[in-house]
């Protein structure tokens, strides 16, 4: 039963702890922090200062109190001697009554050598025998029951009465320690208020000049923000000849730098494959990609009759259609994993499992060729259709061995493959016809289960002692068609929402 107890407070205690921290804020705003801080060093300083000026109040008036106690204890002893030797009471009683109109004095006492009471007047205390015989002044603080039932401090000055060096009694004066306590209570409290006064004009002061202080680190804040949003373009216009604009200064240089940098990404990426840039902008220290011999395969695209088309056109259309098409073939590339190598002329160089590891490399491939010989002839019945035209591309793929590594100089360099694969694949794109897909058998062996291929002929290749049989793949078997038509879709469909943009934009 006890243990269940305990489980159930640590559990109710765990429950209001996750309470508190929701109900903290996730960020104290700075502001908030400096407005505390000059708070509490002005409180500090108030309270300090205010306890200071207490103290000596209390200690001046408690000096002055025992002086004037004493100095007319000290005055009565002295007036007193005499009469308290001749025993003449007349006097006696005149001395404690004159002093008992002082309105500071409580009471006055005249006693004999054996603590006798000669004459009183006001308040007296109860006194000791040892009282009598202190050699100076002797202050005895003591309390009375007031008539409303409050108790009242005070003290009692008792000093010997001597009569040519003999002491022949004792005087008492006693004074209310009242009013310095009420006059040390009202410089507390008016210690305290105005503390507390202080204490809410300088949290509301301390908080605007917070605000005002906070105010660039806020602008620097809110431009760090739409930084990392992405907007590169964000600039702070505030000019400030101290630090702060300094560091203003140093935000814009910061940030026009970064999107220059992104311009160069942006550019770069365009010029060499994406994963290539990626590749080299992660790693700027050493740009040089490691030379290493690889397993993949190449894929050279090549327009047939390209150079009889262009006789016809214009170079503004020639650019367009390389640009139209070389987009279409680099969006299939990136579908099955693959890199655009270079752009020669009117053909493209692809390689697949270079960069990344690929273990299906070869497949992607052909699936890759097989893709962009079926997006051509869609394409071509559009441009029929229009009257221009058509488009028909020679494919020659291989696989195999070869160096995937940089190329050129210290000032111009690329990343491809070189080796007798990417050289075979080359001559394999020039012995095809339009609208061919050529593999040598080696490849169609190996992915036999997988492609639609025949038999072609054998080639000679110089350099080679042996001739190379050659396929044509005609497609890839039906499990792998759902894919290559999701693609040919999706190509598809960016191009005519891209040709309705432009009819928006140029309408």
């Amino acid at each position: 039963m006890i243990t269940k107890a305990k489980g159930t407070l640590r559990h109710a205690a765990s429950g209001l702890r996750l309470c508190l921290i929701r109900l903290l804020p996730r960020r104290v705003p700075i502001a908030v922090k400096l407005a505390l801080v000059m708070t509490m060093l002005l409180v500090l300083g108030m309270a300090s200062l205010g306890l200071f000026i207490s103290d000596n109040q209390n200690r001046l008036l408690r000096t002055q109190l025992h002086e004037f106690g004493n100095t007319m204890a000290l005055q009565l002893a002295k007036l007193a001697s005499e009469p308290i030797l001749s025993e003449n009471s007349l006097n006696l009683r005149m001395l404690t009554t004159n002093l008992g109109q002082d309105e500071k004095i409580l009471g006055a006492g005249i006693y004999a050598r054996d603590g006798e009471l000669l004459s009183a007047t006001g308040t007296q205390p109860t006194l000791t025998d040892s009282a009598f015989q202190a050699a100076g002044v002797r202050a005895q603080p003591w309390f009375r029951e007031s008539a409303d039932g409050s108790r009242e401090r005070l003290i009692s000055f008792v000093a010997p009465a001597h009569y040519l060096d003999v002491q022949v009694g004792s005087v008492v004066v006693t004074l209310s320690a009242s009013q310095m306590d009420q006059a040390a209570t009202s410089t507390r409290d008016a210690i305290v208020y105005a503390t507390l006064a202080m204490t809410v004009l300088a949290s509301l002061l301390a908080y605007w000049l917070s605000r005002r202080l906070s105010l660039p680190i806020h602008h620097l804040m809110k431009a760090t923000q739409a930084i990392d949003r992405g907007n590169l373009a964000i600039r702070i216009d505030e000019q400030r000849n101290d630090e702060i604009g300094y560091l203003y200064q140093g935000f814009n240089n910061m940030a026009a730098g970064l999107l220059r940098k992104s311009q160069v990404e942006q550019v770069f990426s365009r010029y060499v494959s994406k994963n290539v840039a990626d590749k080299v902008l992660a790693n700027l220290d050493e740009i040089r990609l490691v030379d290493r011999p690889i397993e993949a395969t190449v894929l050279f695209a090549d327009i047939t009759g390209f150079t009889a088309m262009s006789e016809k056109l214009q170079p503004s259309q020639i650019s367009e259609l390389l640009n139209e098409y070389f987009s279409y073939i680099s969006h299939a590339c990136a579908m099955y994993g693959g890199v655009v190598d270079k752009f020669i002329g009117d053909c493209a160089m692809l390689a697949f499992g270079v960069l990344e590891e690929d273990s299906d490399h070869a497949f992607n491939a052909i699936s890759c060729a097989v893709l962009i010989q079926q997006l051509a002839a869609r394409l071509n019945e559009t441009r029929r259709a229009e009257g221009r035209a058509e488009v028909h591309f020679r494919i020659g793929i291989n696989c195999g061995a070869m160096l995937a590594g940089n190329l050129g100089s210290d000032e111009r360099m690329e990343y491809t493959v070189v080796g007798d694969a990417v050289n075979l694949a080359s001559r394999l794109c020039a012995e095809a016809k339009a609208d061919q897909i050529i593999i040598q058998q080696k490849m169609f062996s190996m992915l036999e289960p997988r492609i639609n291929a025949k038999s072609e002929r054998t080639l000679s290749i110089r350099g080679k002692s042996a001739p190379v049989g050659i396929y044509t793949v005609q497609d890839i078997h039906a499990d792998d068609q759902a894919k290559l038509q999701a693609n040919l879709k999706e190509i598809l469909d960016s191009r005519h929402n891209h040709q309705n943009r432009q009819v928006v934009i140029h309408g």
